[in-house]
C-alpha cells in the first residue's frame, strides 16, 4: 500500500507499507530506487525487468528431508520458538520508540575495538547488544540472543540472482550468555554474530525449503514469532537498511528530506539506517520497554567494557 500526502508548504510524504510474503528489504529498496529512476527519468526511460521466478528459488529435493528444527527456529509453537524464552506481551503504551545517532566518528572507534576487518552493521550491532543487554539488568547466567535477517540469494545453490523481486530470507541466531555478551571484547561479540549467519549456508536453506513442502503437503498451519505488543526481552530483532543511497530516492526534486521507519510495535526491534545528512554515519531506530530506556541513553555513547550487573 502507498499513501502520499501533500503538505501546504509544498512537501510530499511518501508512506509505503509492504508485507514481507511480498518482498524483503533487499527486494523493497531496489523496488523504491527503480521507482524513483522511473518517475525521475520520463517516459521513454525502460526499467530491467526482474528475476520474479519464486518457483525457482524454492525447489525441493524429490524426498524431502528436513535436517534442522526449523518449526521450533522460524515460527511459533515449537518448543524454542526461535527464542531464549516464551515472549511476554507488554501493553503499547509501554513501549518507547526512541533514535540514536551514531556519528561516522564513533563508528570508526567502534571498527577500531573489534581488532579485524568487520563491517559497519557488526561492530554496530554488538555495541548495541551489550548495552541493552546492560540497560535492562538481567543475571549474568541469563542467555540472550539477536534475531537477525540473512539474504539467502548468494548463498542458496544455485544462487538466485540479486534482482530476485521476493522475499530470500531467513534468520540467524548469535546466542550469548549475559556476562559473555558484556564482558567479551568486541572482537569477540562480533565473532559470535559473524559465526551465526555463516551457519546459513545451502545445507541450511535447502533444508528449510524442503521443510516447507512437507508443512504444506501436511496442511500444517505456521505462525510468525513476533506480533504487535510482544516483549523479545532478553532478546533482540535487528533489520538494517545501511546498503540504501538516498541518492536513489531522488524522484526529480533530490533526495528526501528524512526517511524513516514508523513506530516499532515490538519491543526490542530495531533498525539501522544511513544517516541522510552526514556521510558514515547512521542513525538507530530502536523500541525499548519504558524502564529500560534512560539506562539504555545513559550508556549508549560509551565503550567500556560493562560488568555483568550495572
Amino acid at each position: 500500500q502507498i499513501k502520499l500526502s501533500r503538505y501546504r508548504c509544498g512537501g510530499l510524504l511518501l508512506g509505503v507499507i509492504c508485507h514481507h510474503h511480498i518482498a524483503d528489504g533487499h527486494a523493497a529498496s531496489t523496488f523504491y530506487g527503480s521507482w524513483a529512476t522511473a518517475v525521475r527519468e520520463g517516459k521513454g526511460f525502460t526499467l530491467p525487468s526482474p528475476f520474479i521466478d519464486r518457483a525457482a528459488t524454492a525447489v525441493p529435493r524429490s524426498t524431502p528431508k528436513p535436517v534442522f528444527d526449523h518449526r521450533s527456529i522460524e515460527f511459533k509453537g515449537g518448543e524454542g520458538s526461535g527464542s531464549s524464552q516464551p515472549h511476554a506481551v507488554l501493553p503499547m503504551d509501554k513501549i518507547r520508540n526512541i533514535t540514536v545517532h551514531f556519528p561516522a566518528e564513533f563508528i570508526a572507534e567502534l571498527r577500531s575495538r573489534v581488532g579485524a576487518r568487520c563491517s559497519t552493521f557488526q561492530c554496530l550491532l554488538a555495541h548495541v547488544w551489550k548495552k541493552v543487554t546492560a540497560a535492562r539488568g538481567l543475571s549474568p547466567e541469563e542467555f540472550t540472543q539477536v534475531r537477525v535477517a540473512v539474504n539467502c540469494r548468494g548463498r542458496a545453490n544455485p544462487p538466485v540472482p540479486m534482482d530476485f523481486f521476493g522475499n530470500m530470507v531467513l534468520w540467524a541466531f548469535p546466542r550469548l550468555q549475559v556476562r559473555d555478551v558484556l564482558g567479551l571484547s568486541y572482537g569477540g561479540v562480533v565473532g559470535a554474530i559473524r559465526d551465526a549467519a555463516a551457519r546459513i549456508d545451502e545445507e541450511y536453506i535447502q533444508s528449510y525449503v524442503d521443510f516447507g513442502r512437507v508443512a504444506d503437503a501436511n496442511g500444517e498451519e505456521l505462525a510468525a514469532t513476533s506480533t504487535f505488543g510482544t516483549m523479545l526481552c532478553p532478546d533482540i530483532e535487528v533489520d538494517s537498511w545501511l546498503g540504501f543511497r538516498f541518492h536513489q530516492l531522488d524522484f526529480g526534486t533530490g533526495p528526501p528530506s528524512a526517511f524513516l521507519p514508523p513506530g516499532l510495535p515490538v519491543e526490542g526491534l530495531m533498525v539501522f539506517v544511513p544517516s541522510r545528512t552526514v556521510k558514515g554515519s547512521v542513525d538507530l531506530f530502536m523500541a525499548l520497554a519504558d524502564d529500560h530506556v534512560a539506562p539504555f541513553k545513559r550508556i549508549c555513547y560509551s565503550l567500556d567494557i560493562l560488568p555483568s550487573r550495572m
